[in-house]
């Protein structure tokens, strides 16, 4: 939903947008990695899960890093645009469990 925006600012400044578009979507697929991860870690036994975790986690995120040092190297798009991208779906997330927090602290 976020992208729409950058999506129609596009013609202002175009490496601004592509920055922030394609962090929001590395962030979604490290989230959604993230998610089966952790599906997938649940029926094992602490020592085995830790390991997991583990070795995911910084799989997941040695990826993640050589993918956006190749966009900021050879796409030449803004690095802070691609940061807020990328830190936008977790805040939305965030926004989202405290207004339903919220909403359900007012109803009872």
């Amino acid at each position: 939903m976020t992208d729409l925006a950058s999506l129609l600012l596009i013609p202002l400044n175009f490496r601004l947008c592509i920055g922030y578009i394609l962090g929001s979507i590395c962030g979604c697929v490290n989230f959604y990695f993230q998610a089966k991860s952790a599906e997938n870690l649940l029926g094992l036994s602490e020592s085995r899960a830790r390991l997991g975790v583990f070795k995911n986690f910084y799989i997941r995120y040695l990826v993640l890093a050589i993918i956006l040092i190749t966009f900021v190297k050879f796409l030449k798009i803004n690095i802070f645009a691609l940061l807020v991208g990328l830190i936008s779906i977790p805040l939305v997330l965030a926004l989202e469990g405290l207004v339903s927090y919220k909403k359900e602290k007012r109803e009872s």
